[in-house]
C-alpha cells in the first residue's frame, strides 16, 4: 500500500471506548504499520479531563520548571487541556510524506457530548484531516469483570472500587451500579451520540469476542487504511494477570442491570445473540 500524500486522504482515528475490549491491541496493530505515527502515548486524556467532571483526576497539574524547559509529555498533555488548539496543531505535526494516519485512543472518551465530539470533527476538518470513530464492544458482564479484576491487581482505585479493597467480589457487586461503571458499559448511549454527529461511514464498532478472527481484521484494517497484517491475531495486549472468577448470580444481577445495553447490541449487532450471554 502507498503512503497517500494528499492533505485531503489524512485520516485522525478517535478511539471512542471501551475500556477492556481490545483498545491496546488495536493501538498495537496500528504501531506495527508503517502509515500511522500515535505521538507520544495511546491514550491522552485530554477531552475527557476537561469536560467529564467525574474524569477530571486524569487533569495534568501546572508543569514544573523541568517539564517547561524539556516540552516533556506532561507539559504537552498540559498544553492540549488548556488550549484545544495545541491538541490539532499537535497530531497535525504528525503527518509526513509516509505517516498518514494517526490516533487518540481513550477509552473513557465514551463519556464525550455530541458537542465535544462535533468541534474535534470541526477542528481536524479544518486542518484538511479526516476524522473516524472506532469503538469496540465486548459483553458487558466480562467486560465489567475485566476492568474490576485489572484495577484491582494494580491497586488503582480512581475508578469506583474504594481504597483499599481487594475482594473480587466485594469489589464487583459496588462497582457495577457506579457512574464510572455506566459511561464504560453503556454502550447503547455513547453509539446514539456517536450516530448523531459522525456518518455511519466514518463509524467502526468491533466485538471483542471476535475481532481476532481473519475476516475482522480485514475489515478494521480497511476502515484504518492500512495492510491487514493478519499473524498479528496471535498477539495479546494488557491481558489481565490474575484470573477472573465466575459469580453466577452475582453476575445475573449485572445483567439484568445492563439489559437495555444487551438489548441495544443485539439489535444492532445480530452476531452478539451468539457471542454474549
Amino acid at each position: 500500500m502507498t503512503a497517500p500524500t494528499d492533505k485531503s486522504e489524512r485520516v485522525f482515528i478517535l478511539g471512542l471506548g471501551f475500556q477492556k475490549c481490545g483498545t491496546s491491541w488495536i493501538y498495537k496493530y496500528l504501531q506495527q504499520s508503517r502509515l500511522f505515527n500515535g505521538g507520544f502515548d495511546k491514550e491522552y486524556h485530554i477531552w475527557d479531563a476537561v469536560d467529564v467532571p467525574l474524569l477530571e483526576y486524569n487533569l495534568e497539574s501546572e508543569p514544573g520548571l523541568w517539564d517547561k524547559i524539556t516540552r516533556g509529555n506532561r507539559y504537552r498533555r498540559h498544553q492540549m487541556q488548556t488550549d484545544e488548539n495545541e491538541y490539532f496543531e499537535y497530531f497535525t505535526s504528525l503527518y509526513d510524506n509516509e505517516a498518514s494516519i494517526t490516533a487518540d485512543i481513550t477509552p473513557s472518551y465514551s463519556a464525550l457530548s455530541e458537542t465535544r465530539m462535533s468541534a474535534i470533527i470541526d477542528g481536524f476538518r479544518d486542518r484538511g484531516v479526516s476524522c473516524k470513530a472506532l469503538l469496540l464492544i465486548r459483553d458487558p458482564v466480562d467486560r465489567i469483570k475485566s476492568a474490576v479484576r485489572y484495577n484491582l491487581d494494580r491497586e488503582y482505585y480512581k475508578e469506583g472500587i474504594a481504597s483499599g479493597e481487594t475482594s473480587f467480589p466485594v469489589a464487583l457487586e459496588k462497582y457495577y451500579m457506579t457512574e464510572h461503571c455506566s459511561l464504560r458499559t453503556r454502550y447503547d448511549d455513547t453509539l446514539e451520540r456517536v450516530y448523531s454527529v459522525f456518518p455511519r461511514e466514518n463509524v467502526y464498532v468491533g466485538i471483542y469476542e471476535n475481532m481476532f478472527q481473519r475476516a475482522q481484521i480485514a475489515k478494521i484494517s480497511k476502515f484504518i487504511g492500512i495492510d491487514e497484517n493478519y499473524e498479528f491475531s496471535k498477539v495479546r495486549v494488557n491481558k489481565t494477570k490474575s484470573e477472573v472468577e465466575d459469580f453466577p448470580n452475582l453476575e445475573g444481577k449485572i445483567m439484568e442491570f445492563y439489559k437495555p445495553v444487551y438489548e441495544y447490541c443485539n439489535e444492532v449487532f445480530p452476531e452478539t445473540r451468539d457471542l454474549w450471554r
